[in-house]
């Protein structure tokens, strides 16, 4: 039986008006932290006094949290000593469901060296805006704890494996990686609209899989000479705050927006260079774990980014009408830095508005169509942002569907989302010249000059990255690809859970396998490529070549490096008589022998 991920409600679970994600849902909080040790001499043991610097970046995965706003208040380091040193600054709100492509770094903080064994994240849900999608609509949820009761701050923990501490030394480099998985052992009640929050958060010293990074703040410095230039750390639209000084590594393929206007290479570093020192500027890249250096792919700067002097409106336009556009899931941050979400917004279009897009490239308020994503910069008023003498950048949309037919330089799809919206939210009267040429989401045209089709096939679940063609237009295509991803061999998430913990679930624990005996679970499915799927048989898990494993209890969490040191910490576990709650997984799936070949598996226990 396959359904909806949406939907997996009452039918997979029984449970009416309820909706579950499993062991290892779709939304993760990613947290990079990456330290370049400074100093010289030294020891290398916990009580050296010499210090390293702490770049903790942010992110999470797709999901169908709209928005999951709260304060971050303590990140905190322990040291095998029992010091305990403090990784930020000053409490700070983060939406978490803004960072699904990216990781953003939050602080460059200067740490003594030392080995590292655990680490402690506080979350304030007092004031926190948590939506999720209901159909069509943002619905916003109370957080609960597992009790029933209103959450007010909850403090997270991991305990690092024994095998691969967090090791600070000066003179060289170390990382660290948090992530924290929101909807691990998460319920949301649609019908109460309250979610009940047990959080998992695990770690890694290993970056295994990097994601693009972005940071925030005003410009300090430019160097031309040596192509790099460094900014002074401001997350998430913080106005203020000293979060520490970050390096920026630029190159000839760098692309710049700077006041509106596009440039490439030392042409772009040297407008910088131009810029006060304290000009609004950001930069989005990659961090190479070699090097440990930061080189950007793009940077904003300027007029290009708000920084207090304009309100800022981001999301997907669902219709237009004239030079009026209708944009769904929108965050807004008003000039005081103030976050905040309103489901639909209005976007009013001027002669004077400045339009860029993410990429570079020539473009008009034409190219803002329907399925846009946008970054709109203006003044709000009400529930509608007036664009005069202001800005839209057209950023990188991402539509997902089945493939109806493939052709040359083309495929034509049956959308379901855009942008993680469903299609029916969507308005494409106008996209075309007249009525009988718009846009066709059971037939969206995708042109794909240039990208391989090889491993394509009709009925082939896939995800396309690129624009949407401009409004209005006589066109053969619908959509101008980047990128096209089958999705046919995407990771896929397990997830076997209980009414009442089990003494003993599995049928076989070995240093090679885990089988879970399904036997009484409430909640046994795989899901893939937005589809969940009940298991029949028993699922085995084996380790992959590289993979981390945690096991844990109420808000701790036990992390092992290595399968085997997983299988007997868990061995160990229930021969203690701790009863375990569920099992989760995350790897490739084989459904013909039932197994997932994982990189993480969690078995959350009473």
């Amino acid at each position: 039986m396959t359904q909806d991920h949406s939907l997996l409600s009452a039918r997979a679970a029984g449970f009416s008006h309820r909706w579950r994600q499993g062991l290892l849902g779709a939304l993760l909080l990613f947290t990079g932290a990456f330290l370049a040790a400074c100093g010289s001499g030294g020891g290398s043991d916990s009580t050296s006094s010499d210090s390293g610097v702490v770049y903790v970046g942010l992110t999470d995965a797709d999901g169908d949290f709209i928005t999951y706003s709260v304060d971050i208040t303590a990140l905190t380091l322990t040291r095998a000593d029992g010091a305990v040193v403090d990784a930020l600054p000053v409490k700070t709100r983060v939406d978490f469901a803004q960072y699904t492509d990216m990781t953003e770094f939050l602080n460059a903080a200067t740490v003594p060296s030392g080995v590292y064994t655990r680490v402690d994240m506080t979350l304030d849900y007092t004031n926190a805006d948590i939506r999720v999608a209901s159909g069509s609509n943002a619905l916003l949820v109370s957080p609960k704890d597992t009790s029933g009761n209103p959450i007010t701050t909850m403090t997270l923990q991991v305990k690092l494996d024994g095998n691969k501490p967090l090791v600070v030394r000066p003179g060289i480099p170390a990382h660290l990686t948090l992530d924290f998985d929101l909807e691990a052992t998460n319920t949301v009640d649609l019908n109460a609209a309250t979610v009940t929050v047990s959080p998992l958060l695990l770690a890694d010293v290993d970056l295994a899989t990097p994601k693009v990074h972005r940071v925030r703040g005003p410009l300090v410095s430019v160097d031309p000479t040596a192509s790099e230039f460094v900014v002074a750390v401001r997350p998430f639209h913080r106005l203020i705050g000293d979060f520490g000084r970050l390096t920026v590594k630029t190159d000839n393929a760098t692309m710049y927006e700077i006041d509106g206007d596009a440039y490439q290479g030392a042409a772009g570093l040297t407008q910088l260079d131009g810029k006060p020192q304290g000009t609004a500027t950001v930069a989005v890249g990659n961090f190479n774990v070699a090097t440990h250096s930061f080189l950007a792919t793009e940077v904003y700067a300027g007029s290009s980014v708000a920084f207090g002097t304009k309100d800022v409106v981001t999301g997907s336009v669902i219709a237009r009408s004239g030079s009026s556009l209708t944009v769904r899931g929108a965050a807004l941050v008003r000039t005081d830095g103030t976050l905040l979400f309103n489901d639909t917004v209005s976007v009013t279009l001027d002669s004077s508005t400045k339009v860029a897009r993410q990429l570079g490239g020539a473009v008009t308020t034409d190219d803002i169509s329907v399925g846009s994503r946008i970054t709109a910069l203006g003044t709000l008023t009400g529930s509608t942002l007036d664009t005069t003498n202001g800005l839209v950048r057209i950023v990188l949309s991402t539509v997902t569907g089945s493939v109806n037919l493939t052709g040359t330089n083309q495929i034509t799809v049956n959308l379901q989302t855009i942008n993680g919206r469903p299609v029916t939210i969507y308005s494409f009267t106008g996209t075309g010249s007249g009525g009988s040429g718009d846009s066709n989401p059971t037939a969206y045209r995708i042109n794909t000059t240039g990208l391989s089709l090889a491993n394509l096939t009709t009925n082939d679940p896939v995800r396309v990255r690129g624009f949407v063609v401009a409004y209005g237009q006589v066109v053969t295509n619908d959509f101008n690809a980047q990128t096209v991803i089958d999705l046919s061999d995407v990771p896929a998430w397990m997830a076997v859970a209980w009414m009442m913990p089990q003494p003993n679930p599995f049928s076989s624990l070995t240093n090679q396998a885990m089988v879970t005996d399904i036997t009484g679970s409430w909640l046994h499915h795989m899901f893939q490529r937005g589809v969940a799927t009940t298991l029949t048989g028993n699922p085995t898990v084996q380790p992959d070549e590289v993979g981390q494993y945690a096991i844990v209890r109420g808000h701790t969490v036990q992390l092992y490096g290595s399968f085997d040191s997983f299988s007997n910490g868990l061995t160990a576990e229930l021969a203690a008589a701790h009863r375990v709650w569920g099992v989760g997984a995350r790897g490739k799936w084989d459904n013909n022998s039932v197994t997932l070949t994982s990189r993480l598996a969690v078995v959350k226990l009473q």
